[in-house]
C-alpha cells in the first residue's frame, strides 16, 4: 500500500502517535511535540488524526492558557493534500492495528494512545502491538481511567480509583454532564470521589478537558514531576495486583511517550540501565547505598565530572555527586554513596538529546 502524504519520509527517522480521541491527546502531543521535536531535523513526529489548530496566536484568559503554536491546516487542497484518515474496528484494538499497518508501510515507530473506558478488544490490542514483525512492534500508551489520569499526576501523587473522566447522564441521546466540582448541580455533584475532571475542580487544576484548547501548558512545567510519579504509580500497581493493565484502575504508561519525545528515560529502584552506543559498554544502578556504575568493556571507560547529579525537581535545584572525572578499568564497579529524597532522582546526561533519571524507592 502506498504511504499517506502525511507519512512521507522527510527526514531520518519518521514517529507517528495514533490517538484514540480527536481533541484531547492529539491536542496534548502537537503542543508538546512544538516545543521539543520541532528543532529536531532527524526526526518528523505527528499525531493521528491532526487536530484543528486555532488560527490565532494571541492569548486568551482561559484558565488552561491558549495553543501557543504557529497557525496549522488539517488539510490542504490540491497534490499535496493529505487522505482523511478512516479507522475502522472494535477499540482499542483498531488504534493498535492501525498503529501496525503504518510501520508496514515505513513508519519507524508507533505509537497506539487509548484509554480504558469500556472497551471490548483490551486483550487483543495488547497481544497484537506485543508482536514483533520486521524488527518492529507497535508501543501502547495507555490510561485508566482516562488520559485525564495522567494529567492529575503533574498536581499531585495520587492513587485512587476514579469511575469516571466525567459524571454525567444521557438525555435524549446526549450525555449531560453534571461540572462536578462546581457546585452547580449540588444534589449530583460527586465532589470529586467518583470523577477526575470533578477531583480537578476542586483542587482547582482545571476546569474541563474537552475542548479545542490543549492541556498541555498545563502541565508543561512539570513534566519531570509526572514521569516520577506515573512510574510511582507503576510501582504501586505491580505491588497491589498480577492484573494485565486493562483490569488495572488506577494505571498509566503515557509518561514512557512523553520522557521518549522530550529526551528523558525513568529507571525504577533498583533497575538497571545500560547504555551500549558510541563505543560505550556501562551500566549504572541506584540501590540502598547508593549509585553504582559498572564498566563492561575492554577498555578504560570515562564518566565526565558532574555527569552524576543529585536533582531535586520540586526545588529545581541540582547537586553534583562525582565532583571529579571517573575512569574506570575494564570491569571494575564503582560506588557512589548517596541517598534520595521522595522528590530527587539521579540524573545522568548520557547525550545532549538522552537524560536518564534513577528513581529513588517509593514508599507503597
Amino acid at each position: 500500500m502506498a504511504r499517506n502524504n502525511e507519512n512521507t519520509r522527510h527526514c531520518n527517522y519518521v514517529i507517528r502517535i495514533v490517538c484514540e480521541g480527536d481533541k484531547t491527546e492529539p491536542l496534548f502531543f502537537t503542543s508538546l511535540c512544538d516545543l521539543y521535536c520541532k528543532g529536531n531535523d532527524g526526526m518528523d513526529v505527528r499525531t493521528i488524526p491532526q487536530p484543528h489548530i486555532p488560527q490565532s496566536e494571541e492569548t486568551d484568559d482561559s484558565p488552561r492558557g491558549s495553543y501557543k503554536g504557529k497557525k496549522r491546516k488539517v488539510k490542504t487542497d490540491g497534490k499535496d493534500a493529505a487522505e482523511d484518515v478512516v479507522i475502522t474496528g472494535a477499540p482499542p484494538l483498531k488504534w493498535v492495528l492501525y498503529a501496525r499497518q503504518i510501520l508496514s508501510e515505513g513508519v519507524d515507530e508507533s505509537w497506539a494512545v487509548y484509554d480504558k473506558d469500556k472497551h471490548p478488544k483490551h486483550e487483543e490490542a495488547l497481544a497484537e502491538a506485543d508482536k514483533v514483525i520486521d524488527g518492529k512492534k507497535v508501543n501502547i500508551a495507555f490510561s485508566s481511567r482516562s488520559f485525564e489520569y495522567y494529567l492529575l499526576l503533574h498536581f499531585e501523587y495520587i492513587y485512587y480509583c476514579f469511575n469516571e473522566t466525567e459524571c454525567g447522564e444521557r438525555i435524549r441521546g446526549k450525555k449531560h454532564i453534571f461540572e462536578c466540582g462546581t457546585g452547580k448541580e449540588p444534589e449530583k455533584d460527586c465532589g470529586g470521589k467518583n470523577c477526575i475532571n470533578g477531583y480537578a475542580r476542586k483542587q482547582g487544576y482545571w476546569q474541563e478537558t474537552k475542548s479545542s484548547e490543549s492541556t498541555f501548558p498545563l502541565v508543561k512545567d512539570n513534566l519531570l514531576k509526572g514521569m516520577v510519579n506515573a512510574c510511582r504509580l507503576r510501582a504501586e500497581s505491580d505491588a497491589d495486583t498480577e492484573e494485565p493493565i486493562y483490569n488495572r484502575n488506577p494505571y498509566t504508561n503515557v509518561d514512557i511517550l512523553v520522557g521518549r519525545l522530550i529526551g528523558k528515560e525513568t529507571v525504577s529502584y533498583d533497575s538497571t540501565f545500560e547504555y551500549k552506543e558510541h563505543g560505550c559498554d556501562w551500566s549504572v544502578r541506584f540501590g540502598k547505598d547508593g549509585l553504582i556504575v559498572t564498566n563492561s568493556k575492554d577498555g578504560v571507560e570515562l564518566f565526565r565530572k558532574g555527569m552524576f547529579v543529585i536533582y531535586d525537581w520540586e526545588e529545581n535545584l541540582g547537586r553534583e555527586l562525582n565532583d571529579n572525572t571517573l575512569l574506570l578499568q575494564p570491569g571494575e564497579v564503582k560506588l557512589l554513596p548517596c541517598q534520595l529524597e521522595p522528590t530527587q532522582v539521579i540524573s545522568i546526561k548520557v547525550t545532549l538529546e538522552k537524560e536518564i533519571l534513577l528513581l529513588p524507592k517509593f514508599a507503597i
